[in-house]
This record gives structure tokens, sequence and C-alpha cells, in this order.
């Protein structure tokens, strides 16, 4: 199961996005800026055992695809050296975003897991609501796909930085929130139960005000499904995801954040620094 370890924390990450009243798409996105950086460690439970396994980072920067000017959101994830010889993960996660509304126009999935290689790539167009996918894994044909999409459909990437510019206080202490999303050329449908504010401390970093929600989890290979995830992030302008837990088939897996630069906002929700 170790090998889903940083799709986890991209998974998970998105079962806070909402569905806003009006139009979910018609957003500003306020709650951060180029130049971005978040680091996570990922940590594995498994007979009462809690080992850090790897480490993820997300960085936000200008760029431009397609003739037009993006926001790059690019999510990198590897397993540590001493995790390496039992399986060794090295991921990448991209998606280009209109930097206004956040909606991806392309993303590109480049993960390599203990030789096992996935390469997966879409494009937007929302004119058509179509997404075109090239999909190419180990031991298997290379293929394309068109997917039919919503008007605000995001992926893993995209999705995580969209919900940051959500308005919490038009939401309710456990009001279910349904939602779409494309990953594996498959549209998903999830939902978040906001679980209202508590206060997090976070190992080497801080005590901080939050905001709490559970999310559904899509039973398979890697979760049990059900609503038990649980995700803490930041009770301020910046929105950012500070703890995130699950449990998986074989265990436990949790990310929490250990790193931050380049914040657009003061970083009001903390209390205390560690």
């Amino acid at each position: 199961m170790h090998k889903y370890f940083f799709l986890l924390i991209l998974t998970v990450s998105t079962f806070y996005l909402n569905a806003q009243n009006n139009n979910p798409c018609e957003i500003k996105n306020d709650a951060f800026d180029s130049g971005e950086k978040l680091a996570y460690v990922i940590t594995y439970n498994w007979f009462f055992v809690w080992t850090d396994v790897g480490g993820v980072e997300f960085e936000a920067t200008d760029d431009t695809i397609f003739n037009q000017e993006v926001l790059n959101l690019k999510g990198t994830g590897v397993t540590f050296s001493f995790y390496d010889w039992f399986f060794q993960v090295r991921d990448v996660y991209q998606s280009w975003v209109n930097p206004v509304n956040l909606l991806p126009v392309y993303y590109h999935r480049d993960v390599n897991e203990d030789g096992y290689i996935i390469d997966i790539k879409y494009r937007y167009d929302f004119e058509n609501l179509l997404a075109y996918s090239e999909v190419k894994k180990s031991r298997k044909p290379y293929y394309q796909d068109t997917v039919a999409i919503s008007p605000c459909t995001y992926d893993v990437m995209s999705v995580i930085y969209q919900a940051r510019n959500i308005d919490f206080s038009k939401y309710k202490k456990n009001e279910k929130i349904p939602f779409k999303i494309l990953l594996d050329n498959e549209i998903h449908d999830v939902y978040i139960r906001y679980k209202g504010k508590e206060v997090k401390k976070v190992r080497g970093v801080g005590k901080f005000n939050t905001i709490k929600f559970t999310g559904s989890l899509v039973a398979g290979d890697v979760f049990k499904g059900g609503e038990d995830l649980s995700i803490w992030v930041t009770d301020d302008e910046n929105r950012i995801p500070l703890w995130i837990e699950s449990p998986i088939i074989v265990g436990t897996i949790k990310a929490r954040l250990i790193g931050y630069e380049g914040l657009k906002h003061p970083l009001k929700s903390m209390i205390k620094k560690y």
C-alpha cells in the first residue's frame, strides 16, 4: 500500500472542495501567489509503529502553455532513502491553470513507483465540456480517450488550490457537500462534511486555529471506503492543509505540514510557533 502515499495527499486534500452558492467556477484566486511552497512528510502506521516514509512538496509558479499565461501547480513526492529499498516512489503531478479562476488547462501525472510507470495527460476543453487524455502505463498499451466533463471539473492538483478560496462561513456544522473530480480517466462523485473549528498542534511547526472536515473515500485497492478521511486546514486567508489522515486497507497514513514559504497572507491562524 505504500506506493500510494503521494496520491493520498493529493487525492484526500481535494475532499474539502465545496459547491459554493451560485457558480463554483466563478471564483477569484486570493489565497496564494506564484512563489508559494509547501512541504509535507508522510507517515505510515502498521501494527502500532509510526514511520516517516516520504515527503511531498507543492510549488506554484508563473508559466505559459498553449500561448496562455497560466500558473503551474506542481507536486513532487519521493520516498526517503532508507525506504527506497522496500518500495521506491518518484512522483510528479502538475496542473497548468487559469491564474484567475484556477480552472485547469492541462494536467500531467508522471509516476514511477518501484519501476511501474504511469504517464497521464489531460487537455481541458471547457467550451465543449470535454477532456482529451493520453495514457501510458507499464505493461499496458498506450491509448487516447475523450471524457465528458462538467463546467467545474478539476484534477487532483488544481482542486487543492481552488478549494483554498472557499468562503467556509457559508456552511453549517455537519453539512454534506458533493462535488466531482477527474481522476484516472473517470469522473468521481465524492463529498465532504464540514465539522467545525478546532485547535490543532503540528509537531515542529506550531499550534493553529483550524477548520476540520471529514470526507468520503472511493473503496478500492487502497481505501476501505466510507467517511474515514479527516482534514485540518488553517483558519485564515491562506487555507493551507495542515494535517490529513486516513485508514487504508493495511494500516493508516498521515500527512503533516513541515515547512512553508512565499505565503500571500500572514499566517494569522498560528497561535504558537514551535
